[in-house]
């Protein structure tokens, strides 16, 4: 009971990073005024007195911000950033379990819980495969695997610049990408004669596969539809009238969830539209809960959290995300915060850990690392 009491004491709460960026400064200044004084001979005592004084004002300045900023009972904890241990890795917060793919302005790295990080490769853009044992990677005309350590498995060359590669999620048998407008398709193992095309005017959003199977794929086109094509036979499945820039199966397989501007659609396996959900703003992108009941979407410079039974919308967090991804096991919410130079960590009770200092943690010279997956890494 006293681990659970010290766990939950220590967890940082919503807003609480913000609150503390914005009064940071006040605390400053006090430490700033106390470091330029002078005492005079005599006035030690009562100038350390004033500026005790000075610094519990300051603080309370804080606390009173993270109120105004933060949801009821939020509070800032009893050490701020520039107090933690700095040996301690950036990444060492994450959850046991499981690996974080992140892109950087240079490449994508694979980060573990124990803090450890691995370049990938120079990708602008990248996905696990089925258990993690894999990630598929582009830069510009090529589409390379590679393993967790960085081991490169295979390169496939195309003549024009591909992007939004995706794994299947059944045993992994195949790699779905886009060159261009064109949708194809490549074995798992990247032989280049299984290599082919499936269908051309494909919009630019990555594909989904079915959870169940390796022949069964999902892609918006650019004429404003969802089809759904079995990849060894080249037929459709089925086609259904929903324009969308974001596409994601649940994990059982038997709802297929598109983000489209100010809406969220929700339709059954075999296309049929389940309900359309209002957004309170323009979506930028979406990540689904394991559990296939919710989402969280990045609308309007927030995160909210949206029913998929219901026109409920939920806000999260508030502040400029522009990556996140949920645990494995859906009990925790991973989050770039790019506006600090941040990671946060929403978990359960909308309690959130910052992790700061990612950047270095991987090198400044890649800049801001983004998060594009967390995979179960246990293959």
């Amino acid at each position: 009971m006293s681990a659970l009491h010290d766990s939950l004491r220590d967890a940082p709460l919503p807003g609480e990073a913000e609150a503390a960026a914005r009064s940071w400064p006040v605390v400053d200044a006090a430490l700033a005024e106390r470091t330029r004084s002078r005492p005079a001979r005599g006035g030690a005592r009562s100038l350390r007195r004033a500026s005790r004084v000075a610094l519990v004002a300051a603080l309370a300045a804080a606390g009173l911000a993270a109120a105004a900023l933060s949801p009821a009972g939020a509070w800032i904890g009893d050490r701020f950033a520039g107090d933690s241990d700095e040996t301690a890795p950036a990444f060492a917060a994450l959850p046991k379990g499981g690996s974080v793919l992140a892109l950087s302005r240079t490449g994508a790295y694979a980060i573990d819980a124990d803090g450890s990080t691995q370049r990938l490769g120079s990708f602008s853009d990248a996905g696990w495969s089925p258990r993690g044992r894999h990630a598929v990677g582009v830069k510009g005309r090529r589409l390379t695997a590679v393993t967790p350590v960085g081991t490169v498995k295979w390169t496939l060359a195309r003549p024009t610049r591909l992007h939004d590669p995706a794994w299947s999620m059944g045993e992994g048998y195949a790699v779905a990408y886009l060159e261009g407008s064109s949708l194809r398709v490549v074995a798992g193992d990247g032989d280049p004669s299984s290599d082919r095309l499936l269908r051309r005017a494909a919009a630019p959003v990555r594909p989904a596969w079915h959870p169940e199977s390796d022949r069964v794929l999902t892609y918006a086109t650019v004429s404003g539809a969802i089809e759904t094509v079995d990849i060894e036979s080249a037929a459709t499945l089925w086609r259904a009238p929903v324009s969308a820039h974001s596409l994601q199966w649940s994990r059982d397989g038997r709802r297929l969830v598109a983000v489209s501007g100010r809406r969220v659609i929700v339709l059954d396996r075999s296309g049929r539209i389940l309900r359309t959900l209002p957004l309170s703003g323009v979506a930028r992108e979406f990540a689904l809960h394991p559990s296939g009941t919710h989402a969280a979407v990045v609308v309007r410079g927030r995160v909210v959290d949206v029913r998929l039974d219901a026109p409920r919308e939920r806000q999260l967090f508030q502040g400029t995300v522009d990556g996140l991804a949920w645990s494995e096991d859906g009990r925790t919410l991973l989050m770039s915060w790019r506006d600090t130079g941040q990671w946060l960590l929403l978990g359960p009770g909308d309690r959130i850990r910052s992790m700061q200092g990612v950047s270095r943690e991987l090198g400044a010279r890649d800049g801001f690392p983004r998060v594009a997956g967390w995979c179960c890494g246990d293959g």
